[in-house]
C-alpha cells in the first residue's frame, strides 16, 4: 500500500519517456502559472494590491479589481518573478494581451 503506482500514473510515466521534448513548453507554461499562483499568495503581492493602483494607467481601483499582469508575458518567455509582474486593471491587462509594453503603446498611438 502507498508505493504502488496506479495504471494512470504508469501510463503517464511511459508517455513522458516516449515524448521528452514534445511537452517541455507546455510543462514550462504550467510551471510558470503555478509560480504566479504562489506569488499571488505572498505578502509582497498583497501589499502591491493594497495600494490599489494600476501600473499602466495609474488609476485607483479596489484591490479585488486588479489582476496580475506579466510585463513580459509568459508566452513571450517572461517569468513569474517579482520584477516581471505588476498590478493591472482588467481593461489595461486585456488591452495589452500577449504584447510587450512598448508594442502595446505603439499600437494604441
Amino acid at each position: 500500500m502507498g508505493c504502488a503506482m496506479t495504471r494512470r500514473e504508469q501510463k503517464s510515466k511511459r508517455r513522458r519517456k516516449e515524448e521528452p521534448f514534445f511537452s517541455s513548453g507546455e510543462q514550462e507554461l504550467r510551471r510558470e502559472k503555478e509560480k504566479a499562483r504562489d506569488l499571488r499568495r505572498t505578502q509582497w503581492w498583497k501589499r502591491r494590491l493594497a495600494k490599489g493602483e494600476c501600473h499602466w494607467c495609474g488609476k485607483k481601483f479596489a484591490p479585488a479589481e486588479l489582476t496580475m499582469d506579466h510585463v513580459v508575458p509568459i508566452s513571450r518567455g517572461g517569468r513569474s518573478v517579482k520584477g516581471n509582474v505588476v498590478p493591472s486593471c482588467k481593461a489595461c491587462n486585456t488591452a495589452k494581451k500577449h504584447r510587450l509594453p512598448w508594442e502595446a503603446r505603439k499600437e494604441e498611438g
